[in-house]
């Protein structure tokens, strides 16, 4: 039986990057993400905007905007969100040598780049992400 002094000393918490390269990816990722996520966030007041002022348009020619913001505006935010969660998350999980660790790494990143995206777009759309009937060109 071996002494406890001969065995390596190896510790069983985080010890952070398996490499460099998986480090430098996940980041590059990150900081990708921060304009991806920021045009998502920007293309639900577009398309709010745009389904609400051209919905008299739409209705003389016997069609209707309804599902626009839908379509334009929350799917590729959704999509967006998700991408970013797999992308990071199986990076950031394989890439560490606590899995659990990159997994909540992956989560922080998206949820960060989230929010500076959603913090631009309040900032350029006046708050406002959902267009009103108030609206006056």
């Amino acid at each position: 039986m071996q002494r406890t002094a001969d065995l390596p000393l190896k510790s069983t918490v985080d010890e952070g990057w398996k490499s460099t390269a998986s480090l430098a990816v996940f980041w590059v990722l990150a900081v990708v993400g921060l304009p991806v996520m920021t045009g998502a966030w920007l293309l639900l007041p577009l398309a709010s905007l745009e389904e609400l002022t051209e919905q008299g348009k739409a209705v003389a020619a016997g069609t209707s905007m309804a599902g626009t913001t839908f379509l334009y505006g929350v799917l590729p935010l959704v999509l967006a969100h998700v991408v970013g969660l797999v992308l990071l998350c199986s990076i950031g999980g394989a890439g560490r040598y606590n899995r659990r660790s990159g997994v909540l790494l992956g989560i922080a990143a998206v949820a960060a780049t989230s929010i500076v995206g959603l913090t631009v777009t309040l900032i350029i759309s006046g708050g406002q992400l959902i267009a009103t009937s108030n609206y006056v060109p």
